[in-house]
């Protein structure tokens, strides 16, 4: 019995071709599903951007680029460059965190680790995360350490938080890339956090997905990644699919659509404030506080 990845069905091994039954449940179409045109769940879900990627002061969905955006270290809010320009300019700033105002002038890093701990005090799902994503780095005087990364992440995760699931999805790639067997289970790992994330809306794990895809030869289904991560403005999937435009795989009125729908998020992301922040440059936007 195996289950389809778009009716959701458990059924018997013959309702599934021999190529079918050989892909991951996500991916795989029962022979009816596939002769009705059936969506697969993973491409139905997540296609749009939910409220965490809209910026906390403006209501701005977030520029894509994460150096565009500030996380909060006293409210875990993420907050636009643009918000901190415009926050500076009207005198509003004083060194204080734009959303909630709290005196944030510290320039020691354990200070500010201090802050997100009090967030990780009260279970917040961002905080935790956040505290698995900086041992991957290393930051804020926290060491590098695998472990801890699936210990926090995996906790996040549990709690809500989509980037969770991408950070988790990275780091059992990493394993997955350095296993010497054919049938490794971190590589389910790994594709099973970036398809949760992606159903969340997480356009990195969405894009990933794609370039894995494209790798592993189904560039029908990496064409479907691109194209729901290209709506929501990410640039590298919207020129993926002008690759796959030149080999075949997508139509000219396929790119169009994208294209336009590409243009429109872009545009949704922009405001003056934004522009004159990115001319400044983020090191520069960052010094307000520092």
């Amino acid at each position: 019995m195996k289950i389809c990845g778009a009716c959701e069905r458990q059924l018997p091994d013959d309702a599934f071709s021999e190529e079918q039954r050989g892909l991951r449940r996500s991916i795989r179409r029962c022979q009816d599903c596939i002769a009705a045109g059936n969506e697969l769940v993973l491409m139905k879900r997540g296609t749009a951007r939910d409220e965490e990627d809209f910026c906390s002061v403006c209501q701005l969905p977030l520029p894509i680029a994460m150096e565009e955006s500030m996380l909060q270290p006293c409210c875990m809010k993420r907050v636009c460059n643009g918000c901190f320009l415009s926050a500076k300019k009207c005198g509003i700033l004083k060194n204080g965190c734009p959303f909630c105002r709290t005196p944030i002038a510290i320039a020691k890093e354990r200070e500010l680790l201090a802050m997100v701990t009090e967030r990780v005090a009260v279970l917040d799902p961002v905080a935790v995360c956040f505290l698995g994503y900086h041992h991957v780095r290393g930051g804020y005087g926290l060491v590098k350490d695998p472990k801890k990364v699936i210990e926090f992440c995996q906790k996040a995760a549990d709690m809500g938080a989509k980037n969770a699931h991408y950070i988790l999805g990275d780091a059992y790639r990493k394993k997955w890339e350095k296993c010497s067997t054919e049938v490794c289970s971190d590589r389910d790992l790994s594709f099973q956090h970036y398809e949760k994330a992606a159903m969340e809306g997480h356009i990195f794990a969405r894009f990933t997905l794609g370039v894995l895809e494209c790798k592993e030869g189904h560039r029908d289904l990496a064409l479907q990644h691109f194209l729901i991560s290209a709506k929501m403005g990410h640039k590298q999937s919207m020129d993926n699919v002008k690759i796959l435009l030149t080999g075949s795989i997508a139509t000219e009125a396929i790119c169009a659509e994208a294209l336009q729908e590409y243009e429109a998020a872009v545009e949704d992301m922009t405001s003056t404030s934004r522009e004159e922040a990115k001319q400044m440059g983020a090191e520069n936007i960052r010094s307000f506080i520092i």
